[in-house]
């Protein structure tokens, strides 16, 4: 099914953990209702009747991007083809730009906006370090900038808070190196196609708010 109707905004979204991209998107979905298509939901769903992308995904291993790609594909059915959609961290790597090409022009969409957001390693460590996850659905939670409701409770489904094991300092030093490797040439590309803007996430919520709401309003 293909998208006639109004010019609809696709925004792509990535940054290394602890950035703060997903409490970012999570405030245009609430403000302008944009729909936030993750492949880590996608995954976590798939791997509840795929035993082997299950302990792909706990060892800490991505899919092939042909994988992914092909579970993308079939879980984007289920989005409002008329609304915005805003997608989060679904390039990881450079062979997944052309296959991102592909399905949005399925859809007849084109990448208005690429919003990365940058985060030193001492600044990503600060705040891991205060970082909670849902043990069911994967949900994100920060002591200061977004508390559970309930101590120890996941807001959306109950499940239990825990800390990962990999939010350890020398863990995520070697996560953000591995990140640069990957992400470089996906940056270089996307600032050639003239989308790319880099933002840095080292400030409040707010203020990073202000600046990404700057890009859709300009």
């Amino acid at each position: 099914m293909t998208n006639t109707s109004k010019k609809t905004k696709t925004i792509l979204v990535h940054g290394p953990s602890g950035s703060g991209k997903d409490t970012q998107v999570d405030l245009l979905v609430e403000e302008f209702g944009f729909e936030k298509i993750v492949t880590g939901d996608m995954l976590r769903e798939a791997a509840k009747t795929d035993l082997e992308l299950a302990e792909q995904l706990n060892s800490g291993v991505f899919p092939s991007s042909k994988l992914t790609y092909e579970l993308l594909s079939k879980w984007i059915e289920g989005y409002k083809t008329d609304k915005d959609w805003i997608f989060v961290s679904v390039v990881r790597k450079f062979d997944q730009i052309k296959l991102f090409d592909e399905l949005l022009e399925k859809y007849n969409r084109k990448l208005d906006l690429f919003i990365h957001f940058s985060l030193t390693p001492e600044k990503a460590i600060e705040r891991m370090s205060l970082r909670k996850v849902c043990s069911t659905c994967g949900e994100n939670y920060h002591k200061i900038h977004k508390p559970e409701k309930v101590e120890g409770v996941c807001d959306k489904d109950g499940g239990k808070l825990v800390k990962r094991d990999d939010d350890k300092p020398e863990s995520i030093r070697k996560r953000l190196e591995e990140y640069d490797k990957s992400i470089s040439s996906i940056l270089e590309e996307y600032n050639k196609r003239g989308v790319l803007v880099d933002i840095d996430a080292s400030p409040s919520i707010e203020e990073i708010h202000k600046e990404v709401l700057k890009l859709l309003i300009s």
